[in-house]
């Protein structure tokens, strides 16, 4: 290689030198350099640290260099800081690398997951429909004990915040419909709101984060202690035995749950329009009643029915997918609240477009 500028360096190279062989070298613009390092006669690591350095901006502005005058042993230590500062766009693209294989491992893992549940809920409502019509094939006892577990104790937290959503529901349709002097279509908003979407909505939600994580952790602590292996080596039907009580009580209580909700909801909307609006209780019921067809609530109940599905699924799914003792358990639930709301959310805007685009849709004047 002919150099197009060489850089001498001395006895009293350092940071100050570095700076303006730096400055020398990119002012000329040369693509070639030599640096001649025959001027200096000792070379401890901080100065070599240094000329790696220089070197490093060289490369970074694709500058080839070379070097004359370099002690063999300083030379050994300039490789290795060379080296050092060249993993730098490996493991860069080693990242891009890891991406890819976390997005196509994470891909995969969802499709196999859809396939298992797909098949847990084929297994499921088997048992739920055909297990009373077999011997032993239905747990009538466990599933009261689970729809009582899962239902009833959880109507004082579905009325404490279904009650908080009408009451939030009228006050924000209060101060837009005052305006225009049609404070009595709150009732009809509120009962169509909380019937068609919000008490469905928020009964899913409330079960999925109390029942659902319940499930997941009962399922989980079995696995984590062997009892699921115990059981299928005593030749039980794990789905059956198990599960199906807990898919039975979430399937049922689910859309009661939602209508309750629904009630409460509609109740805290009318204690605060008889109250803060000066309508009458005539008034509001009749408004209510007008609103509220059996349509809407048939939606509701439709899309509670499929909540009750995709929370017991998912947590069923990862009760049983649990490993790593107590922090496997913790982490399984977690997931399991995660994807049972995302899987509410996308149940519902399934069922919300399939009206929508079939003319099904609510109306608050008609």
């Amino acid at each position: 290689m002919i150099p197009e500028h060489v850089i001498h360096l001395t006895n009293g190279f350092g940071l100050e030198e570095l700076e303006a062989a730096q400055h020398s070298a990119f002012a000329h613009r040369d693509k070639r350099m030599l640096v001649d390092c025959a001027g200096v006669a000792i070379w401890p690591t901080g100065r070599i640290a240094v000329l790696s350095e220089l070197l490093r901006r060289m490369d970074r502005k694709n500058i080839a260099w070379a070097l004359n005058g370099l002690p063999p042993e300083a030379h050994k230590v300039l490789e290795f800081f060379l080296y050092r500062a060249r993993p730098r766009a490996a493991a860069h693209a080693q990242e891009k690398v890891a991406l890819i294989e976390k997005t196509l491992i994470g891909t995969v893992r969802v499709g196999r997951g859809a396939i298992e549940v797909y098949e847990l809920l084929q297994d499921l409502v088997f048992w739920t429909i055909l297990g009373p019509f077999i011997h032993r094939g239905f747990r009538f006892g466990r599933s009261m004990y689970e729809i009582t577990s899962r239902g009833l104790d959880s109507l004082p937290i579905v009325a404490l915040v279904s009650g908080i959503m009408g009451l939030i529901l009228a006050m924000q349709a209060s101060a837009q419909l005052r305006m225009f002097g049609v404070t009595i279509y709150v009732a009809k908003l509120v009962g169509m709101s909380i019937t068609y979407e919000l008490g469905p909505l928020l009964a899913a939600v409330l079960m999925a984060g109390r029942s659902g994580s319940a499930i997941t952790a009962e399922i989980g602590s079995m696995v984590s202690s062997e009892e699921m292996d115990a059981l299928r080596a005593m030749g039980v039907n794990i789905n059956k035995y198990i599960i199906v009580p807990k898919f039975v009580a979430l399937v049922l209580t689910l859309p009661c749950l939602a209508v309750f909700a629904d009630i409460i909801g509609v109740g805290s909307g009318y204690l605060f329009s008889t109250l803060a609006l000066d309508l009458s209780s005539t008034q509001y019921i009749e408004m209510t009643i007008q609103s509220l067809k059996t349509r809407e609530v048939l939606v509701g109940l439709t899309k509670s029915v499929a909540d009750g599905v995709i929370i017991s699924c998912i947590a069923v799914r990862q009760g049983l997918a649990t490993t790593g003792g107590a922090e496997g358990i913790g982490k399984a639930t977690t997931r399991c609240v995660v994807y049972s709301i995302v899987g509410i959310a996308l149940a519902h805007l399934f069922f919300t477009a399939l009206f929508y685009l079939t003319g099904h849709t609510v109306e608050l004047v008609r």
